[in-house]
């Protein structure tokens, strides 16, 4: 189980954080339409080759990750270890529960990764 980057519900933003969100939230939508808007033109006219579809996703792709990168680095995500994820599932006690029946019957105990 990896650690997970959780985006942050938009009320437990500080006011600073919630106002860079949405001018970034608005910039990164207007670079998807810029990239978007001729791609889906040409796709419904005159047809796309299979090179272009995958530049399209690629430079989409760049463009989600630099926002993600940003958003990140702006406290707007938060990073879940996979002993939260584990604790938030009810998971840990489970894994608890069957390591003490494990002991008992002399068996090693299992771990989730």
């Amino acid at each position: 189980m990896p650690t997970i980057f959780r985006q942050l519900a938009f009320h437990r933003l500080t006011m600073e954080q919630q106002q860079a969100k949405l001018a970034k939230d608005k910039e990164y939508e207007l670079a998807v339409q810029v990239l978007s808007t001729p791609f889906y033109t040409k796709k419904h006219s005159i047809g796309i080759t299979a090179q272009e579809e995958a530049d399209y996703r690629t430079a989409k792709s760049i463009l989600w990750n630099t926002y993600l990168e940003w958003a990140k680095a702006n406290g707007l995500y938060e990073q879940v270890t996979p002993e939260q994820q584990l604790t938030e599932i009810g998971l840990d006690n489970i894994v608890k529960e069957v390591n003490i029946l494990r002991t008992e019957l002399g068996l090693k105990a299992i771990r989730v990764v």
